[in-house]
């Protein structure tokens, strides 16, 4: 009887043993996942300290070549041009959609580069995230200005072609993906996409000049 007590002892302790084990397994895979998740967003935000710090020595186009690489391969602009002209996309020629998804990506990188243009120990901190979907995160973080309250930066994450792209950018509240159909929608109806097309090219001008 003894024998069999110590028997089941003995068990029960190597079945806990295999469930702790299991357990941190798996919360260290999924800790795992979540960095590779965030990878885009800290990439992004890395770059843009980056150039703050810089910018009082180099160029737009400089900052600008510096940050490119980061949106092309951390964005999914042609998912995010598709969204955002929404029912006109299907509208649109082929190589019109290839320009447009150009067009769009200059027109991110040179808002980046104009509105992230001085240094004041200025640091992102990353929150929480959080699945919207089986392959759609929302990645909350924060931009911290020194002495002044936090601004929330939360992002929405989504893997296609097994990769983990940022699809849309929610600064302080506002949806830029929404803002921007809406946007662009009411040009479109009111003035066509080729008008359109001239205010983009418009924005990005200004956004350099300044």
């Amino acid at each position: 009887m003894i024998l069999k007590k110590k028997y089941f002892r003995s068990i029960s302790k190597g079945i806990l043993f295999l469930f702790l084990t299991l357990t941190a397994l798996t919360l260290h895979a999924e800790k795992k996942q979540e960095q590779i998740m965030q990878e885009p967003i800290n990439q992004l935000h890395e770059a843009l300290i980056n150039i703050m710090v810089i910018s009082n020595s180099t160029s737009f186009e400089e900052r600008y070549e510096y940050l490119e690489p980061i949106i092309s391969k951390n964005f999914d602009i042609a998912l995010i041009s598709k969204v955002i002209l929404s029912r006109f996309w299907k509208s649109i020629d082929g190589e019109t959609k290839i320009n447009f998804i150009d067009l769009f990506k200059k027109l991110t990188i040179s808002t980046y580069v104009s509105r992230f243009d001085s240094y004041n120990n200025q640091i992102f901190k990353n929150v929480s995230i959080e699945q919207l979907k089986e392959n759609r995160f929302l990645v909350k973080t924060e931009f911290k200005k020194l002495e002044e309250n936090p601004i929330p930066f939360n992002y929405i994450i989504q893997k296609n072609d097994q990769k983990w792209r940022i699809i849309s950018v929610i600064a302080n509240g506002v949806n830029d993906l929404s803002l921007k159909r809406a946007e662009y929608a009411a040009i479109i109806k009111k003035d066509g996409f080729d008008a359109l097309v001239s205010k983009l090219e418009q924005k990005i001008r200004d956004s350099q000049a300044n």
